[in-house]
């Protein structure tokens, strides 16, 4: 097995999906002597490849630069982002590992952006978590049980974790029980999906709340018996549009905007002022107080802040279709991320692309320009917009109106 820092970050976020994953993967062909021949003779080297053997795994590090100094070598991660994230630490850690047991004494690691240049002090402590995953990793015989987690909603495999958590009755199938609460269930003498469905409000009030204890009993009600839940019939959502903003977190740059107006995919790419005065007209244009659905997102805050670069207020009414979902029902699906609920409505995606993916597809779409990558960066956010409106039918179909 060949481990890279993104399959050792894809282990730790679930071993589940790691484990399912490797058919997908290809060998890497790392076994290049250039790199080691360069490395003894002391010179500094873009884009090394140096590999390791640990418990039976071959751990590959693949640093932006190596610089040589008298104490050893200083490794050089290269990030796009504004601020310096936790998991830099790791990957630092991971990166100087693999070096020291390749053989390399490393007198430091930093990461440099354009916006920072920080040196990773703390690289050594987190070694063990590098070496506890990778001897985890070497056991890992067999596909592990589901472990639900923030990430599930991203991922390709949620509807067959659902299904293997139902099969087992587990309370971890709910929105809303990790492994805390799963613990102080069962000290409630709730240990599946049957207890939790057939339990009193009077039993889950004490600890949960009136609120949280309904719902926590209906979940479980909601995939025993496979149907919605309805909890209070919502009022009709009017006409509006949809929008869905394309973010590039790195440079805080929304580069598109995407609507759509009456069954209408209309949008906006953004590559300067000028293109953002066409969204502003565009929005400008509505009626006031015309409703903008969005989906549980940050649009709201983006078209503000579009307009108060301009000085100018946005009189639109905005809603957000997740929270008037999660108020009114009860889902049989573990994640209320749009993809997994307007699939479970009926909504076919065309692509598998996810958040992660589309900043990918941009930084490649920016350096190349070819319109195969923004077609399919369109694609995706039209099918955000479209399923969006779906949700809003289901809403609709069960409003007191109906």
């Amino acid at each position: 097995m060949v481990v890279s820092f993104e399959d050792l970050e894809d282990f730790l976020a679930c071993p589940k999906r790691f484990f399912k994953n490797l058919p997908k993967k290809e060998r890497m062909n790392f076994h290049n002597e250039t790199f080691s021949l360069l490395l003894k003779s002391g010179f500094s080297v873009e884009k090394p490849v140096v590999h390791c053997r640990v418990q039976e795994i071959e751990l590959v590090a693949m640093p932006d630069f190596l610089v040589k100094e008298a104490d050893g070598w200083r490794i050089i991660l290269k990030k796009t982002a504004k601020r310096f994230k936790d998991k830099y630490s790791l990957e630092a850690s991971f990166n100087a590992f693999v070096f020291s047991q390749a053989g390399w004494n490393v007198s430091s690691v930093e990461v440099h952006s354009d916006h920072f240049v920080r040196k990773v002090e703390n690289w050594r402590t987190l070694v063990p978590l590098v070496t506890s995953a990778v001897a985890s990793m070497s056991k890992l015989d067999s596909e592990p049980m589901p472990s639900p987690n923030r990430t599930c909603r991203h991922c390709e495999f949620i509807e067959d974790c659902e299904r293997e958590l139902l099969d087992k009755k587990s309370l971890l199938l709910v929105n809303g029980i990790g492994k805390e609460t799963e613990k102080v269930l069962k000290g409630l003498g709730i240990n599946d999906l049957e207890d939790l469905a057939a339990a009193s409000d009077e039993k889950l009030v004490g600890v949960f709340g009136p609120e949280r204890a309904k719902r926590l009993i209906y979940s479980a009600r909601s995939f025993l018996e496979e149907r919605v839940i309805v909890l209070e019939k919502p009022e009709k959502m009017p006409e509006g549009i949809v929008l869905d903003v394309e973010n590039y977190p790195p440079d805080e740059i929304d580069f598109l905007y995407g609507f759509l107006v009456r069954n209408e995919y209309r949008y906006f790419l953004v590559d300067n002022p000028q293109d953002e005065d066409r969204v502003v007209g565009f929005l400008e244009s509505l009626p006031k107080g015309s409703p903008v659905y969005h989906y549980h997102g940050p649009e709201q805050r983006k078209v503000d802040q579009l307009f108060r670069r301009r000085k100018r207020k946005f009189f639109g009414n905005f809603i957000d279709v997740y929270t008037v979902l999660r108020r009114h029902f009860v889902l049989p699906v573990f994640s209320y991320s749009l993809k997994r609920v307007a699939k479970l409505f009926g909504y076919q995606w065309r692509t598998n692309l996810n958040g992660y993916a589309i900043v990918n597809l941009y930084e490649k779409w920016v350096e190349t320009r070819e319109e195969s990558i923004i077609n399919l960066i369109l694609q995706y956010n039209e099918d955000d917009v479209r399923a969006t409106k779906v949700v809003i039918d289901f809403i609709n179909s069960h409003s007191s109106f109906s």
